[in-house]
């Protein structure tokens, strides 16, 4: 099991670093949108955002990524599901995943000030809890776009988790699954919460370790078992989450 560290008060540096990784948004939206527009590409311009905002965010936050299972994160279409520790997953989802995707979100994030105006023009599929019709209708964009050939980024437990713990799964990305028939291939994301804890404004730069497991087929999935699948999608995170590290399943590189 991996042992929550203790994060140290933040400080100046940390301040600047929180600042400079936010403001590494712009130059990915201004770089993506004029490409957008010289190429008449959509897609182009917001691989070249994306991609620019991974690298950037990360080097500017002095996150390390150490990732097991990198070569998966290029397989689309494909459903990415994440466990939900830190505010600094977004940046995280980019640096991983790059290009040819879209997040699946909640509707709140677009009032935020900063993420807000990147991850619309992102693309991003935003959802309202909501059930039945209400949530298919919201979610027909995402499976459209699996459809189109890219992948999906999404955190299934609706909200930021403390620690290792993994909160309950909501069963939106289960539905997407049956919807698309594409591989789900989890993305476990471990001391993201030591970098910028739940609640926390600051983020200190640090080690960020990532497995990226198996994919799970999902065509054969029928909506009698989803509940099953669910409970062990869960049940693989919190499993994950608690290994030994030297009982990981495939060398390790640097993202």
């Amino acid at each position: 099991m991996r042992e929550k560290v203790s994060a140290p008060n933040p400080t100046l540096g940390d301040a600047l670093r929180t600042f400079l990784a936010l403001l590494a948004i712009l130059p990915g939206l201004i770089a993506g949108l004029l490409t957008w527009l010289a190429s008449g590409n959509r897609r182009r311009g917001l691989n070249l955002a994306t991609r620019l905002w991974g690298r950037q965010g990360i080097q500017a936050a002095g996150i390390r990524l150490r990732v097991e299972g990198a070569e998966r994160l290029k397989t689309r279409p494909a459903i990415f599901t994440l466990n939900h520790q830190s505010g600094i997953d977004p940046i995280l989802v980019c640096a991983l995943l790059r290009e040819n995707f879209v997040a699946v979100a909640k509707s709140g994030i677009r009032k935020n000030p900063v993420l807000g105006p990147a991850f619309t023009f992102a693309g991003t599929v935003f959802v309202e809890r909501g059930s039945g019709q209400e949530a298919e209708r919201a979610l027909r964009p995402a499976v459209e776009a699996c459809a189109a050939g890219l992948a999906l980024a999404i955190a299934p437990e609706g909200t930021r988790s403390a620690g290792q713990a993994v909160g309950r799964f909501k069963k939106g990305v289960v539905h997407l699954a049956l919807a698309t028939g594409v591989p789900l291939i989890p993305i476990v994301i471990h001391n993201a919460g030591n970098i910028l804890p739940r609640g926390g404004f600051i983020m200190r730069r640090g080690e960020v370790y990532v497995q990226v497991l198996e994919p799970i087929p999902t065509e054969d999935w029928t909506p009698a078992n989803l509940d099953t699948e669910i409970e062990a999608l869960e049940q693989r995170y919190r499993d994950t989450l608690n290994m030994p590290e030297d009982a990981a399943e495939s060398p390790h590189s640097d993202n």
